[in-house]
């Protein structure tokens, strides 16, 4: 029997709601677990603890804006490697933009487009398998 591929997605993101639902629409996906934090330096924390697959990361956090918490985690050794999607609810072309300038692998905006969201784990998951 084929062994499945475990994945750790770690969300930073200060709003209660937006993480519960993130973490429902994650539950569909069997081989992936979710680790959340409402701050940036838990997410930093967890980040350097565990070395998620993927870091989802909220642009308006308290605090640190997730511009700042993209260049901590680029800075760092253990970290610079996971690729990070901004997920924001900052949605016009400059805000993208910016974004993807700044080193983001992706940048979604909320509300989230699920087949979106899907299919940009699914392309960056399997880079990192190759």
């Amino acid at each position: 029997m084929e062994q499945i591929q475990q994945y750790s997605v770690l969300y930073v993101e200060d709003n209660p709601a937006n993480l519960r639902l993130v973490e429902q629409i994650l539950k569909r996906r069997k081989n992936i677990d979710m680790l959340s934090a409402e701050t940036p330096d838990i997410g930093l924390e967890l980040a350097t603890e565990h070395a998620p697959d993927i870091i989802l990361l909220d642009i308006n956090l308290p605090g640190m804006d997730g511009f700042e918490v993209l260049k901590l985690l680029r800075a760092s050794d253990r970290t610079a490697h996971i690729p990070v999607i901004a997920i924001s609810a900052n949605a016009m072309s400059e805000d993208i933009v910016k974004g993807k300038q700044a080193g983001f692998n992706s940048y979604l905006t909320k509300p989230l487009d699920l087949n979106k969201f899907f299919l940009t784990l699914d392309e960056i998951l399997a880079v990192k398998v190759q």
